[in-house]
Order: C-alpha cells, then sequence, then structure tokens
C-alpha cells in the first residue's frame, strides 16, 4: 500500500492581492540584503478578524507556531527523548515583534509518558491550525495530539486540543476539543478552518474518521467556549457517494466565489491494492459552498478526475477570486493546469500557470512589500518527501492564466546560512507573516532535529525585503533556544 502524506502548514488565504513581483536574484542569495521600502507597512491590507495572521498576545505583530520535529533513527539516548517518535513532538511558539520572530523558549505540552509505553515514549502533536476560534481578540491554536499506543506498531491514539491565546501568550494548559471519534490511526484526515457561515467568526471543518454514508465530516462553528466546546455543530452532507476521507485526502478551505463565506475543496486519492509503489484510483474534485443557514452544500464541480495534490486559495490571475493549481499533466507548453475562480464558482475551461519550476508545501505572501504576492516552495533531492532549497517566485497575471518566475534560491549549504540542515530536510516547513510588521513578509522554516546530539536541524527566520528574502542577518534556532535544552 502506498503511503500518502498531504500536508499543510495553516492556511493561507490571500485576499484582493494583484499578483506580480519585482526582480531579484537566482541563484545569488547574497545580494538580497535591501530592506523593507518605505511605506510598505501602511499599505497592508486589514484582513477579517477570523483571517487575521496569528497574534497570540494581540500586541499587533503576527506569532507563529510550529511542531519542534526529530529524526527517528537518531541515537537513542540523546537529548530530548520527546523528538525519538519522527513526525511528532512538542510546539515551539514564535513571538513577533520589532526584532522580528523570536522563540519564547517555553515549548508547549512536551509530553507524558503513556502507562505501560515505557520511559522513552512520548506523546507529541503532529499539525497546527491558528484562528481566533473563542473570539475574544486573541489567536488561539488547535492542535492534533498523538499519543504512540505501542513500541512495535506504527499507530496512534489522537484527540484535538486547543491552547488559548490571551494577554500574555498562548496558555501551556490543553483544552480538549470535541471531534467525532475514530480508530487509532497512522494519519491523519485533514481538518479545516475558515468563516463558513460568514458570521466572522472562525469555524472548524472536523473530519470523521470513518467513512459514513451520506457525510463528510462536521462543522463547528465558532465561537468556541472556555470549554472547548462550540457554538453549535452541523454534519456536512454530500449528493450521491460519500468520499472516502482519509489521509489519503486533501481538504482545503477557500473563498472560491468571493462571498464571504469559505468553501471547501475535496480531492480524494484511493489506494490501489494491486500496487504497492504507483498506481491508485483519482477521483472528480468535490465542491462545498459555506452558506449562512444551511451549512456546507456540495455544488456543481469542474469536470475531471484529480489526485489529492490540489493547491488552493491564492488569486494568480488578479481578477479578485481564489484559483486552484491541479496535479497531473502540464498543458501545451509546459506550467500546471489551473481552474479559475469567479463569481458563480469555477469558471468555465482549465488556464495555465506558467512556470520555470515550482516545489512542494507552496506558500504566499508579500515579501517585497510592495502590494502583490510572491510564492515561496521547496525544492526536492530526487527522494520522495525530501527537501534540499527553498525557491522565491514571482507572480504575474497573463492572458491565459499567470507565470511564475523564479527569483531566488536558498540552500541548506549556503556559505551565510547559520545552523547546520541535513539535506533531505532543509525547508521542511514553511510560513510566511510579518514578524516585525514592516510591510514585508518573513519566513519562518523549520527542519527536523538530526544527529547523535540532534545539532543539526532546527527553524530559520528570512526577513523581507525589497529584493527579497533577505540573507543578511538571518537567524538560527536549536534546541536551546526553543526551550528543549537546559542552558
Amino acid at each position: 500500500m502506498r503511503s500518502i502524506r498531504v500536508a499543510v502548514v495553516g492556511s493561507v488565504l490571500v485576499l484582493n492581492v494583484s499578483c506580480g513581483g519585482t526582480g531579484g536574484t537566482d541563484g545569488n542569495p547574497e545580494n538580497v540584503r535591501a530592506g523593507c521600502p518605505s511605506g510598505a507597512a501602511d499599505s497592508q491590507n486589514f484582513l477579517k478578524s477570523w483571517d487575521r495572521p496569528p497574534d497570540f498576545d494581540s500586541d499587533g505583530y503576527p506569532d507563529a507556531v510550529d511542531v519542534v520535529r526529530g529524526e527517528p533513527g537518531t541515537q537513542e539516548g540523546t537529548p530530548p527523548a520527546v523528538l525519538s517518535r519522527g513526525g511528532i513532538g512538542p510546539l515551539a511558539v514564535f513571538m513577533g515583534g520589532t526584532g522580528g520572530l523570536r522563540p519564547t523558549g517555553r515549548p508547549l505540552a512536551d509530553g507524558v509518558v503513556p502507562p505501560g509505553s515505557g520511559s522513552k515514549w512520548k506523546e507529541g502533536f503532529a499539525y497546527t491550525h491558528t484562528a481566533d476560534l473563542d473570539a475574544d481578540g486573541y489567536t488561539d491554536v488547535l492542535a492534533e495530539q498523538r499519543i504512540p499506543r505501542n513500541e512495535y506498531v506504527d499507530k496512534y491514539t489522537g484527540s484535538m486540543v486547543l491552547f488559548r491565546g490571551g494577554p500574555s501568550g498562548l496558555s501551556g494548559e490543553p483544552i480538549a476539543v470535541p471531534y467525532p471519534a475514530g480508530s487509532a490511526h497512522t494519519e491523519s484526515a485533514p481538518t479545516a478552518i475558515g468563516d463558513f457561515n460568514g458570521d466572522a467568526k472562525a469555524d472548524v471543518l472536523a473530519p470523521i474518521p470513518e467513512k459514513v454514508r451520506g457525510s463528510v465530516g462536521r462543522i463547528l462553528y465558532g465561537p468556541f467556549g472556555s470549554d472547548g466546546r462550540p457554538a453549535s455543530t452541523r454534519t456536512v452532507t454530500v449528493r450521491g457517494a460519500a468520499p472516502d476521507l482519509s489521509y489519503y485526502s486533501s481538504l482545503q478551505p477557500a473563498d472560491i466565489d468571493a462571498d464571504g463565506r469559505t468553501d471547501l475543496l475535496l480531492a480524494t486519492e484511493t489506494d490501489d491494492p494491486e500496487d504497492d509503489n504507483e498506481g491508485g484510483a483519482y477521483h472528480p474534485l468535490r465542491w462545498f459552498r459555506g452558506t449562512a443557514q444551511d451549512g456546507m452544500v456540495e455544488a456543481e464541480s469542474p469536470p475531471g478526475k484529480y489526485s489529492a495534490g490540489i493547491v488552493t486559495g491564492t488569486d494568480y490571475d488578479a481578477d479578485g477570486y481564489p484559483d486552484t493549481l491541479l496535479p497531473g499533466p502540464s498543458p501545451k507548453g509546459g506550467g500546471r493546469p489551473m481552474l479559475r475562480g469567479g463569481p458563480n464558482g469555477f469558471r468555465p475551461g482549465i488556464r495555465t500557470l506558467h512556470l520555470d519550476r515550482l516545489g512542494a508545501s507552496m506558500v504566499t505572501g508579500d515579501i517585497t512589500g510592495d502590494g502583490r504576492a510572491e510564492a515561496v516552495s521547496t525544492l526536492g533531492t530526487g527522494k520522495y518527501g525530501t527537501t534540499d532549497k527553498i525557491l522565491v517566485s514571482e507572480i504575474k497575471a497573463t492572458k491565459d492564466g499567470a507565470r511564475m518566475r523564479s527569483v531566488q534560491r536558498i540552500s541548506h549549504n549556503d556559505k551565510n546560512l547559520p545552523g547546520a540542515a541535513a539535506r533531505t530536510e532543509f525547508g521542511g516547513t514553511l510560513q510566511l507573516l510579518d514578524g516585525d510588521r514592516d510591510g514585508c513578509a518573513d519566513l519562518l522554516t523549520g527542519a527536523s532535529f538530526t544527529g547523535p546530539t540532534y545539532q543539526s536541524g532546527g527553524f530559520w527566520v528570512f526577513r523581507g525585503g525589497a529584493e527579497g528574502l533577505r540573507t543578511d542577518g538571518i537567524r538560527h534556532y536549536g534546541l536551546r533556544e526553543v526551550g528543549l535544552l537546559k542552558k
């Protein structure tokens, strides 16, 4: 059976951003040193309360959170043991300020020992989502908690917990959020956050782990109470056959028709039992529209069958509606096929995102402070699931879609990159946010800790500037800075 993992760090919805970009450097990051242009901070659009950048203490500076991961093959007995489970770990919290993003040094929920599991087994977190779920003006963190079942089977029991924001930042006390119950799992079905009914409160789409006839999941409508319970719930029903919502699927939020209510796109890819390495069955893309009274209503989707590798939420062609990149064969002349959003949903036909290179795990934001979006993605080493370079691309609208041109590459072995990163780990997670509030988005990227003493890996902060990601003053944070080694 194939292993498919689609991971998204947060949800980036770019609203009313015209596409384009400035020049930069390609393969020569040393030249990118210019600060953010004067006046850039005053040009940023004010987003709706549920969709603002994370701000845990509501001081006006965006904050961030990420999972601290360690390589399972790391030598046993080296500190800290909580990292020995690979894809799960404690949460590192980064606070914004005039000096940019910096870790608090107080990781969240760094583990308890489950009964009968042995001292080296720790709980951890796999994915996080940020939003003001209790509508108190402070961003909260919704995290998927996992506890290994035993030493020999790679399965976990899991739950969703909420860390509430406040004047002092995130509380360290996790609050259980009522999710539909499911069996132990090796991977998780996706969670989506948005404003599905248009009331300016953040809602959560909780997947139903088991295949339930006629249902996709349950909407947990905000605001959430101090006990973690939503204001109300509603089941999302489907037309026709129910999809097999599992880790072989991609569930992504985006306001496709720009009506102020978040929609959902579901791409499902099922395994092929006859082939352990390739193959699998693709299915039609399914579109669920957010409504004010009727929950999520399945609407007519574009024709065709696609794998789980869709990417949605960015307005590439600068018409005010989010577009969706499709996996599959490249159009004539190269590039990626693209579905355009519009006032009635998807516009007819498929357009092209022309590009010279596109990596994985793409996020978008205004790095250069000119009011136009750039894209950041990762380039792999040729081995599935591995990365070693970060790619910055400019975006411009064209008559037949849009064009992305790479303007900057940053490698794991660049001489001015502090810290050490394994060739197959650099750029494992990507977040774009303006941590110093100067009008240019900064990049927070992480890599798993590896090596006999976990000295390789960690987190890096690149500040945005007029010519792209600045490579002077790059910050690296290791185990000591994130609070997992005694000072």
